[in-house]
């Protein structure tokens, strides 16, 4: 019985920080819930807080019980491993951890490259010249106005640490109550008062791209009775542009590469000095 609720307790900590995982990748679950109600005291949720603090409250009553247990069972001591033994086992651990974080790294960033971020010449795309054509996707210099009575919301960080993404539908002349086509996202310090400027001729620089709304704005803007077009496209005014959510995973690769292959580095170093010592000696 005992065995069994270990086991039971083990799959539920793995099980919460994938569950919420899923529910912030598709706007679903309790990560859902938890965002449409601070969406009605607050009218825009914390992206971070809303992810970290339920996962944490899930999760620490089982831990403490597993300890707890833990700390109950009488001590066994631990299997003998020869020195030799016990440092090739590191070596390998520390490896695949290095070697996979690497892999990942690499792999996304190559993948980045197929896609085109703010750098570079781009097309003038004047809204009211546009209609109902199809547009240009890449980089462009998209030219309208912003629809500033439909601003999304969406804190990224936590609060008073970091910033928000702002989300706008740009308005069309003569089609005020078309489902709205073309959206701006823009990276804004919360110190910022009044981002995404407006009046006629705005010029906003980015990567347009075909889709890309989050699903949780997805789901603000049809609290606000914004009608979305299908096609709709994007405008990513970050310097990276279509490239960021892979830079992201590349910088993630990257630190579990440096996780793995520091201390490999050291072990490595320590092994040599050691050698050079019982050379000399």
């Amino acid at each position: 019985m005992r065995l069994i609720l270990n086991r039971l307790a083990t799959i539920w900590l793995l099980f919460v920080p994938l569950w919420m995982t899923w529910g912030a990748v598709t706007y679903s679950g309790l990560y859902r819930w938890l965002c449409e109600w601070q969406l009605s005291v607050n009218g825009e949720y914390d992206a971070f807080l809303t992810f970290v603090i339920p996962t944490l409250l899930l999760v620490a009553p089982t831990t403490l019980v597993l300890r707890l247990r833990h700390d109950a069972k009488p001590a066994v001591p631990p299997p003998h491993l020869e020195p030799a033994a016990a440092e090739r086992l590191v070596i390998r651990v520390l490896c695949a951890i290095g070697l996979s974080g690497a892999i990942v790294c690499a792999g996304a960033w190559l993948w980045a490259l197929q896609y085109p971020d703010r750098s570079g010449p781009s097309v003038d795309l004047d809204l009211a010249k546009l209609g109902d054509a199809i547009p240009p996707l890449g980089r462009v210099t998209l030219i309208g106005v912003i629809d500033t009575t439909h601003v999304v919301h969406k804190t990224i960080d936590a609060k008073g640490v970091g910033g928000r993404d702002l989300f706008a539908p740009m308005i069309e002349r003569g089609a005020a109550h078309k489902p709205a086509r073309i959206f701006v996202e823009e990276y804004v310090d919360i110190a910022v008062a009044q981002p995404l400027p407006t009046g006629v001729g705005s010029k906003y620089e980015g990567v347009l791209v075909k889709g890309g709304l989050p699903g949780d704005t997805l789901r603000q803007f049809a609290r606000l009775n914004v009608g979305i077009a299908d096609p709709y496209y994007l405008l990513l005014t970050g310097p990276d542009g279509a490239r960021g959510n892979y830079y992201i995973i590349a910088g993630l690769g990257g630190v579990v590469a440096l996780l793995g292959l520091l201390p490999l580095a050291v072990l490595f170093v320590s092994k040599v000095r050691r050698r050079r010592r019982l050379s000399q000696g």
